[in-house]
Parts: C-alpha cells; structure tokens; sequence
C-alpha cells in the first residue's frame, strides 16, 4: 500500500514509513514483553504510560521548549492529556493488555492489525472518504491475516 500510494525510494515519505514499520516492531516487542512478565493490562497500561512520558516530555521540551509549552492555553494542554494521557495511553493499553491476557499474545497483537483497515473503514462516514482499488486490496489482506491468526477456518477444512 504504502509503495503503490506514491512512496519511492529517496523521499521524505520512506520516513514515515520506517517509523511505522519501527513502531509496529516496538508494539510487537512490548506484546511479548507484558505476555512473559505476566502483567495484566493495568500495570502494563501504567508502566507504558510512565515510560512514554519519562521518554518524550524531555524530547518535546527540548525540541518544541518550554516558552511553547508555558505559551500554550491551557484548555489545550488539558485536552491533549485527557485525550493521548488518558484515553490513548491508558485506556488503550488497558483494553489491548487484557485482549492479550484473555486471547494470548500472537491473537491479541493480531487484532491490533486491524488498526490500519478499521481506519481507512472509519472515514467513509466520518469523512467522506473511500478507499482506492490499493487500500481495498489492503484491508481485505490485513482482515483475512488477522482472521486467520485468530484461528479461523478456511473454507472447506473442515468445521
């Protein structure tokens, strides 16, 4: 999807694309991580969230600094902390450690595959906007993976 969208070699876009490949690969590692220490979704939640802020609030203060941040209304600070503190970070990572607690950690990553397709699904009537031929083609290969890693049947293999 991302090479047929006008992604060649050489442009800013392979940036974008090699963080989210970086990220999945880091989402992948933290699956496996909280599955093999036993946490359950909460202390997986706090910890990521901690460990993100901890991580990102000195880059941003150091790149955006802090004249930025103190310069801001504060009405949007509060929004931006309920929003990606409180419902990103924790609530997210609270449903997603108990999706892995109950479906294990293979079927539960895979649902976070999803992402990308529920997405594009989401702006038709958001938006207004409908996938081309390439991201058809996408999310119908991400939902049957994700079907099939879940442990669906194929069609005639038995019941």
């Amino acid at each position: 999807m991302a090479w047929l969208s006008g992604g060649t070699l050489g442009t800013p876009q392979n940036l974008g694309h090699a963080f989210f490949l970086g990220s999945a690969v880091a989402f992948a590692f933290y699956t496996v991580a909280m599955r093999r220490a036993g946490l359950d979704g909460l202390h997986a939640a706090a910890l990521a969230a901690v460990g993100d802020f901890l991580l990102y609030m000195p880059i941003y203060w150091t790149v955006v600094g802090a004249t930025s941040l103190a310069q801001s209304a504060w009405t949007d600070i509060a929004l931006q902390a309920v929003v990606q503190g409180l419902l990103t970070a924790v609530i997210s990572y609270l449903l997603y450690g108990r999706a892995v607690s109950i479906l294990g950690a293979s079927s539960g990553a895979a649902f976070a595959a999803l992402c990308p397709a529920m997405t594009a699904l989401m702006a038709i009537p958001v938006l207004g906007q409908r996938p081309g031929t390439v991201d058809w083609m996408a999310i119908i290969a991400i939902s049957a993976g994700v079907y099939l890693v879940s442990g669906g049947r194929l069609p005639g293999r038995g019941t």
